[in-house]
Order: structure tokens, then C-alpha cells, then sequence
């Protein structure tokens, strides 16, 4: 199969996993070279959100193990995959023709990427840097430039949720080159300190998962959650601020947090997902709600029946990957990906032969060919029906319950007036 095809295939399938991937902030222009680094909270599905973030080709270094996994190395060779080798599982001394394939690249004008915590992982903060970023970029012949990418899930290890990804302002190596011609050393440590300070500029930090989710939930609040890169921003702004916060006035950060839960757990007994819309009137009338089901009544013949087809394989992939994972969360999603394009193929051929057997084989034809479309208007089906599902819970609200939906609009609007004054406090000298 040839490169190209993997790669499509592959990309394909990231969208098909995290259907939005929202990209905020500009590339710079072509022509130089350009070293992406991003951090690594989600195993091999990192690489493709990067790729499908910046629309071109790039060259990825990644560890040396995975190139000796035989159903790994057609992928890696389609994304231009380097080998890092890691003191751990190889020889290190292999790596300075690791740097110097990725030079060249860079020297003509190629873009390469890595992940400069050197591990995937699920913890809410950014990891120690390795130096290889550092050590990359100045032995470049030729100008090349940083850009740091923060990559933000919002449920990665759950097929169709979002994901977006921010661009940096681009690093300029050119003053650490100078530094580097009287100390090599320092001017390495100071780069890769200054590539850490760029990527957290433009990922979502906290001190503990909790609070990470909070800050998303929160941001959701405030913004239209529909922009998954707004809603992202708005959350990196607040975890920027309740860290000012929580040093200047501990308690006032502490009592946000308390009203945000309260309120979480109020809207969560009450079945409302989107607390701004009631506020902004985004709501249908139970009557018309119901009328927005009509269009999926035709449908739903077919999403029966792609359910009926694919139920079986779909329900099992998740517990399996888990299994895999042995209780890692960031590689989850990547074995999902990966049981997906092998055990949904599988499964779709063995019941056609099954079928093909008991009835007729026109019918094992017939079920190969209309599995994986019946499938995808199944999962579109129930995707939609949730929605409307949604909206209709929070219009049956503001029609029958009118004061609690206003006491909710308010609530919000003063838990959101509390988090604006308490941020700008925050960032102010």
C-alpha cells in the first residue's frame, strides 16, 4: 500500500474519531524550516492532530521502538517517521544521524515535528523537556524557526468527541546561535527553556485533573461551547488566571471553584448541557423541538440496521482497548484507532460469509457493502437524535419551569461576573 494512501487513510480516520479539530493562531510563511513542537498526551493520535492541524507535509521523530512493531512501520514510513533512540532501548550514540536527517530536512526547507516531553502521557501539565529541540535547531545551517503547538482534548479517549490545536508565536533560534558560539551548553539549556515557556503559553495546565476539566467546563460556560477552540482559549485564560488568583487571594480562588461545582451539579440534575444557550434564549419550543425529529424518522431504517451489523464489534473495541492500555489513559485512543481498523473489517467480513452461507451469496455481498455506510448513518443518526435530545430537555425546562430556567440564567450570569472580575484582578500588576 502506498505511502500516500496510509496517509489518507489515517487522516481520514482522526477526523472520523474527533470530527472537529479547531486550529487557532497562524503558520508561518513557508520556505524556511520549521521545527513543530507539541505535547504528547495521547499517544500516536498526537502526530495526526498536528498534521491535520497544519494542512502539509511534516516529518515526525518518534521512538525507536515503534519502528520495530511490524503493523506500526508502514505508518511511521508514510509520515516520514524518524527514529529517536532513547538510552532506555538503544544505542544513543544512533541518534546524531537521527539529528542530522532531520537538519537536512530543515536546512531545504522542510517542516519536522517531535514531542519534547520524549513520553506520551495523561498527566494535566507539561512534562520535562528533552533537548533534542535545542540541539536540533542550532546545528541547522540554514535559519529555522520554533513553533510550539498545544494540543487540548476534550474527551481523548472518546471516539467523536473534539480536539483542538494552538499555534505559538514562531521562535526565533537566531540569538541562541550566538550564545551557542561561546557556550554550547547554555545556550542549549536556554532554548529548550524558552520551548517550554512556549508551549505552555498555548496549553491547558493545571495542577490536577480535576481542575482541568474544570477549567474546561467552566470555559463552556462562558463561551458558545459549539467553538471548541474558543472554548479552549477561555479555558486556558482562566487556568492562567486562577493560578495568579490562587497566589494572591487563596480563599476567593477556593470559593469559585466551590460555586462552579455546586452549579455544575445543579445543572447536571437538571439535564442541562448548555447553560448559555438558556441564558441566551438558544432553546426550542417542546413543539417545534419535536418537529426537528421528523427529518430522522426516513433514516432510521438504515442506522437499524447499520447497528445491527456493526453493534457487536463496536461495543467491544472500547473494553479491549482498555485492556491494552493496562490502565493508561493517554494511549487508549490510540488503541481504539488501531482495534478499530482491524477488528470492524474483520467482523464486517466474517458476518458477510456467515450470511453469504446461510441465505444466499448476494446477501454476503450485499451486507459487506452496506455495513461500513449503514454504520456511519447509525453513528450520524444517534449524534443527531442526542442533539436534538439535548435541546429539547432544556426547551421542556423553559416552558414548564420558567423560574428555575431564569434562576439558572442568573446564576450563570453571576457565577461568569465573578470569574471576569476575579481574572482581571488576577492580571493585574
Amino acid at each position: 500500500m502506498s505511502g500516500a494512501l496510509v496517509r489518507g487513510a489515517f487522516l481520514s480516520l482522526l477526523r472520523l474519531f474527533y470530527p472537529q479539530v479547531a486550529v487557532r493562531g497562524a503558520l508561518p510563511d513557508g520556505g524556511t524550516g520549521c521545527i513543530l513542537v507539541a505535547n504528547h498526551p495521547n499517544g500516536l493520535l498526537d502526530p495526526l492532530v498536528v498534521r491535520v492541524a497544519v494542512g502539509r507535509p511534516v516529518a515526525f521523530l518518534a521512538k525507536s521502538t515503534l519502528f520495530t512493531i511490524p503493523v506500526l512501520r508502514g505508518w511511521l514510513a508514510a509520515f516520514d517517521g524518524i527514529p529517536v533512540y532513547r538510552a532506555k532501548e538503544g544505542d544513543t550514540a544512533q541518534n546524531e544521524r537521527t539529528f542530522a536527517l532531520a537538519r537536512a530536512r530543515l536546512d531545504a526547507g522542510a517542516w519536522v515535528a517531535l514531542f519534547p516531553e520524549g513520553i506520551s502521557h495523561d498527566a494535566p501539565r507539561l512534562a520535562p523537556l528533552k533537548t533534542g529541540v535545542a540541539r536540533i535547531a542550532l546545528g541547522c545551517e540554514g535559519p529555522v524557526r520554533i513553533v510550539p503547538v498545544g494540543i487540548v482534548y476534550e474527551a481523548k479517549e472518546t471516539f467523536r468527541s473534539r480536539a483542538s490545536a494552538t499555534l505559538g508565536a514562531p521562535i526565533d533560534v537566531a540569538p541562541f546561535r550566538a550564545q551557542a558560539s561561546s557556550d554550547e551548553r547554555a545556550a542549549v539549556q536556554a532554548l529548550t527553556e524558552r520551548v517550554a515557556d512556549g508551549l505552555r503559553a498555548v496549553m491547558l495546565e493545571a495542577d490536577d485533573s480535576e481542575l482541568w476539566r474544570g477549567f474546561v467546563t467552566v470555559a463552556s460556560w462562558l463561551v458558545d461551547d459549539a467553538d471548541v477552540g474558543a472554548r479552549d482559549a477561555r479555558a486556558r485564560e482562566l487556568a492562567h488566571a486562577w493560578r495568579s488568583l490562587s497566589a494572591r487571594d487563596p480563599a476567593e480562588a477556593h470559593a469559585i471553584a466551590d460555586e462552579a461545582r455546586a452549579f455544575a451539579r445543579s445543572l447536571e440534575q437538571l439535564g442541562v448541557r448548555d447553560p448559555l444557550g438558556l441564558a441566551q434564549g438558544r432553546v426550542v419550543d417542546p413543539l417545534r423541538g419535536a418537529g426537528r425529529l421528523l427529518p430522522l424518522v426516513p433514516l432510521a431504517p438504515l442506522a437499524l440496521l447499520g447497528a445491527l451489523l456493526g453493534w457487536a464489534p463496536y461495543r467491544i473495541i472500547r473494553p479491549l482497548a482498555e485492556r491494552l492500555a493496562k490502565g493508561e489513559i493517554d494511549v487508549v485512543g490510540t488503541y481504539k484507532l488501531l482495534l478499530g481498523v482491524a477488528v470492524l473489517p474483520a467482523w464486517w467480513l466474517a458476518q458477510s460469509i456467515l450470511i453469504a452461507w446461510l441465505v444466499a451469496w448476494p446477501a454476503g455481498l450485499a451486507a459487506l457493502a452496506l455495513a461500513p455506510l449503514t454504520g456511519y448513518v447509525a453513528l450520524r443518526w444517534d449524534e443527531r437524535l442526542t442533539a436534538r435530545r439535548d435541546l429539547l430537555r432544556t426547551g421542556w425546562l423553559a416552558a414548564t419551569q420558567a423560574d428555575v430556567a431564569r434562576a439558572l440564567s442568573a446564576r450563570r450570569a453571576a457565577l461568569a461576573d465573578r470569574i471576569a472580575r476575579a481574572t482581571l484582578t488576577a492580571s493585574t500588576p
